[in-house]
């Protein structure tokens, strides 16, 4: 865990689950080119961004180019932080990185404070279960990757096509997220306070789930951020009654 706090300021931007693909889900081009215009701010990108991109995997750089031209601009005007997530990792070393503060898996949660208030950041995909961590091992592997590169042309587009597919499952509406979110809030904050000393009126932000909503439980706040693929808006951060707000833009 990132040990130093970074104070979350009023005015930062949220964006979770975007799942960027600039050959079938373009959703970023146009948010981006608009924060290029805004003020100076904080940009907390959650994790699963770009619905497969994997520094090594070069076909995945090339595709998203554009993209991450962007990125970079938006670097070198505000203070990004990117988490990976389990969509989008590897990606320290690539050049559009240079000025991002980036959190692999193996540093989030990301300790934050805001109003002295400490707040964790994870994209997520963190305290589940042991057979889950094996498969994020796995997709990280370096051998898997320099696989994937050598037969680009045959596995690459199955892995766009079976990703196209999945984003358009989990576009349609869930009922049952909604109805459980209580449940499962209060599951995830237990899986936290058994890994972290976690004091009172704390936040847990995560993306990953795309449940959208937000809860208190054992006096710790809970923030599920929704699937940007599909509502397609951020959050900005505001202060009410001391307490930090995500604010739909």
């Amino acid at each position: 865990m990132h040990h130093k706090p970074i104070i979350i300021e009023e005015g930062a931007i949220f964006i979770a689950d975007s799942h960027h693909n600039s050959l079938y889900q373009n959703t970023l081009d146009s948010i981006f080119t608009e924060l290029l215009e805004s003020k100076k701010c904080q940009i907390f990108l959650m994790g699963d961004i770009f619905d497969f991109l994997v520094g090594p995997a070069l076909k995945s750089i090339r595709d998203n180019q554009h993209t991450l031209k962007l990125l970079e601009q938006l670097s070198l005007k505000h203070t990004i932080y990117y988490l990976e997530g389990n969509h989008d990792f590897l990606l320290k070393t690539i050049p559009y990185f240079k000025h991002i503060h980036y959190f692999p898996l193996d540093a989030q949660p990301v300790l934050c404070s805001f109003n002295n208030k400490s707040a964790y950041l994870a994209h997520g995909d963190i305290f589940l279960s042991w057979h889950y961590k094996i498969f994020s091992k796995i997709i990280r592997n370096k051998f898997l990757i320099t696989f994937l590169n050598l037969f680009s042309s045959i596995l690459y587009p199955k892995i766009t096509h079976f990703l196209q597919n999945k984003n358009i499952k989990k576009k349609k509406f869930n009922p049952h997220f909604k109805k459980n979110f209580m449940q499962f809030a209060q599951l995830r904050i237990e899986k936290y306070l058994q890994k972290l000393p976690i004091s009172s009126d704390s936040y847990i932000i995560e993306g990953h789930f795309h449940q959208g909503g937000c809860i208190v439980y054992q006096e710790i706040n809970y923030v599920g951020l929704p699937f940007f693929a599909c509502k397609k808006k951020y959050f900005i951060v505001e202060c009410a009654n001391n307490c930090l707000i995500l604010k739909e833009s």
